[in-house]
């Protein structure tokens, strides 16, 4: 049986909890686990893989609120546009391999479009949260479903994710020190294909070479 991300169930929280019952669940097990994931072992392992779910939680219902916010408001057709220079300066991050500069630039963002999903989810694909990255995927294929390119790299990591190509060990969120020694071939998931599925995406399969 696979593994089923649930971000309420994670968060202990029901489905219909207010925007500061999840904020207020959400800061009190930070508080729980900011610590002990720097013990030594697989108390400090597990205690870091528990504060990544809960960071990927928190982040997809508050994404929810803000969908509905924003789905309140748009008669008055004054959000903020997101420049594409924005997303492009994310992007060279990304292809980069500066993860962390490109996440922090996207949390800046709070017009959370398609193209804000899609990036997010090249980055989860790039720490094989691979589930993760498929549930941003689909955001961006809900709210721009005519766009070519987020359905096919929704339709390739369904592909992957359901074959033989990922340890199930890599189906659900975990450390990157722990996915890294997963493979011995210099790839992140064991399959170049794989590896190239969202940069291909993401550079419209320019430099890729590999025939994904």
């Amino acid at each position: 049986m696979g593994y089923e991300f649930n971000a309420y169930k994670i968060l202990q929280i029901s489905e219909n909890a207010t925007k500061e019952e999840v904020e207020s669940a959400y800061q009190k097990l930070r508080a729980k686990y900011e610590d002990d994931r720097f013990l030594p072992g697989e108390k400090g392992e597990e205690a870091a893989e528990k504060m990544q779910q809960l960071n990927v939680a928190y982040q997809e219902i508050m994404a929810k609120f803000m969908n509905e916010e924003h789905a309140h408001h748009s008669d008055f057709h004054d959000e903020e546009e997101v420049s594409s220079g924005d997303y492009q300066a994310i992007q060279q991050l990304i292809e980069d391999n500066k993860i962390d500069l490109a996440q922090e630039k996207l949390d800046a963002i709070t017009n959370r479009d398609a193209e804000w999903h899609f990036l997010q989810s090249v980055i989860f694909f790039k720490k094989n949260w691979y589930l993760e990255s498929k549930k941003q995927l689909e955001f961006a294929v809900q709210k721009d479903p005519n766009n070519p390119r987020y359905t096919q790299a929704l339709v390739k990591l369904t592909k992957i994710i359901s074959s033989n190509t990922i340890s199930p060990d890599q189906l659900r969120t975990t450390s990157e020190q722990a996915g890294a020694n997963m493979h011995g071939n210099g790839t992140c998931t064991g399959s170049y294909c794989a590896d190239c599925l969202l940069a291909n995406a993401c550079c419209n399969c320019a430099r890729c070479g590999l025939g994904c």
